[in-house]
């Protein structure tokens, strides 16, 4: 995230381009720079203090000595032909989010003050460990979380089946019937898929959680083989042999 504060004596005119780059600084994490009056229009790309031609999202902040004047505001408008894409009064309390383009200007105007601030966080979208990238970093990374792959689970006597995701397959292997009691359906998503196989002598039968059935009604499926379970949302849907 860049963090750029933009100082000016006298307030922000609305009118004046800033074509010339002002000096940075360095001050308290934040890019700091003093602009000369008269000021009012400035370039997107901040003099090179954003990524070159990236878009990114914007949050500005002015700062007054006075009480913050109604007419104050920050325009956001494109390149020519110009046409004003967004325009607010950016007040400390705001929390308004904008996104801006390459070829944008920021057009600030405040009403005569003795010094203002206009405090800009800046985070860009494109490039590698900006925001677009980060996003879809975090879109892979909850996607692998949920293909878990297959798994297999083996069971000897009852027990209580957790919730799970992919597809998990369970064998029951054991001399005497037991009980496998499925987890509560709704925490199961729809693409999860149980297979249970019946190895030993002993039965399995599935039990529903309270409040949850099988297709049918019925809380409860003995396991002569093998068997195919499933939420369906709105019940457990299963296929067995």
């Amino acid at each position: 995230m860049n963090k750029i504060k933009l100082i000016i004596r006298g307030g922000f005119d609305g009118q004046t381009p800033v074509t010339q780059a002002p000096t940075f600084r360095l001050v308290e994490g934040w890019n700091e720079a003093e602009l000369s009056a008269p000021a009012g229009i400035l370039p997107a790309g901040l003099w090179g203090q954003v990524p070159a031609g990236d878009p990114y999202v914007l949050h500005a902040c002015i700062l007054t000595t006075q009480p913050i004047d109604p007419q104050t505001f920050i325009e956001l408008r494109t390149g020519a032909p110009t046409q004003i894409r967004a325009q607010y009064t950016p007040s400390a309390d705001n929390m308004r989010l904008t996104l801006v383009r390459p070829s944008d200007e920021l057009r600030v105007f405040t009403p005569p003050q003795g010094i203002v601030k206009l405090e800009l966080l800046i985070e860009s979208i494109g490039g590698v460990n900006e925001l677009g990238s980060r996003l879809h970093e975090w879109s892979d990374a909850a996607f692998r979380a949920r293909d878990t792959g297959v798994r297999v689970a083996r069971f000897s006597a009852s027990a209580a089946l957790p919730g799970w995701l992919g597809t998990l397959h369970l064998i029951y292997d054991s001399a005497n019937a037991g009980n496998i009691t499925l987890p509560t359906r709704s925490i199961v998503p729809l693409d999860a898929v149980l297979t249970v196989t019946r190895k030993g002598v002993g039965m399995p039968t599935l039990l529903a959680a309270a409040g949850d059935t099988f297709a049918g009604g019925v809380i409860g499926q003995a396991i002569q083989r093998s068997g195919i379970i499933m939420n369906n949302g709105e019940q457990w849907t299963w296929v067995a042999d």
